[in-house]
């Protein structure tokens, strides 16, 4: 026997939300929240896959579509209070959400502390997220120490956690 639509979508599960970091801060962009997201697409038996909110957000949302969203409360992630105090940072891919926030905030705030990050992806051409931005922040001090992977790049791998390694 075949289920009724409204049958069959009623036994489905609800769609779990999809978190991703803010990439930006209230303190530099009062009125804006920006994400990094990158949509996610790979081949599983035989069969193109794509990532439910990722590719949404790159391939459906227009501007100025209204998207539901909710904000869970991140407990004790953030830059350090004390603005003298050093910052080092890790966030390969979109992991580099949140760093980009610190590094705005504390550009925002003037904090003295030196900054430090890691990042990487695999290609330099088409993954390093926010070049521009990140070497401006380096040319004016904001970030002390900028330190790259690209894991597919060359003849063999290479990824973050090496470029630590070498320090």
């Amino acid at each position: 026997v075949m289920p009724s639509l409204p049958g069959l979508l009623k036994s489905l599960d609800r769609l779990q939300s999809r978190l991703y970091s803010i990439a930006s801060s209230s303190k530099a962009h009062p009125n804006e929240v920006h994400l990094t997201v990158s949509a996610v697409r790979w081949d599983s038996n035989e069969r193109q896959r794509h990532g439910i909110g990722s590719c949404y957000l790159a391939d459906f949302a227009k501007p100025g579509d209204v998207i539901p969203i909710f904000v869970q409360k991140s407990h004790g992630f953030g830059p350090p209070p004390d603005n003298a105090a050093p910052a080092i940072m890790v966030g390969p891919g979109t992991g580099i959400a949140p760093f980009r926030a610190f590094l705005q905030d504390r550009g925002a705030t003037k904090a003295g502390g030196r900054n430090w990050l890691f990042f990487g992806h695999q290609r330099r051409d088409c993954d390093f997220f926010y070049a521009d931005e990140l070497n401006a922040m380096k040319v004016s001090g904001l970030l002390t120490r900028l330190s790259l992977a690209w894991s597919r790049d060359g003849a063999e791998k290479f990824y973050v956690q090496d470029r630590m390694r070498e320090v």
